[in-house]
């Protein structure tokens, strides 16, 4: 079982411990969308553990959809 710990989650790494998971601008865009969404619906949108062996690819595509994720929870707010 985990600790809940550094390097246990990487959601909790970004948001609790102000780990770089992923690179600059990610963790940047999941922090502004903890702003909007619950820790809770965080945590039940994404499949964080497949996230841990992303390519640069990957990781483009997961930018890109938080990056739509954000947009429209800034455009619901208006």
């Amino acid at each position: 079982m985990a600790a809940g710990g550094p390097g246990d989650h990487p959601l909790k790494d970004i948001l609790h411990f102000d780990m770089h998971v992923f690179d600059d601008e990610c963790d940047a865009i999941i922090r502004e969308l903890s702003t909007y969404l619950s820790e809770n619906d965080m945590y039940d949108s994404i499949d964080w553990f497949s996230t841990f062996s992303m390519t640069a690819a990957q990781l483009d595509d997961f930018k890109e959809k938080l990056s739509q994720k954000l947009a429209a929870l800034k455009n619901r707010g208006r």
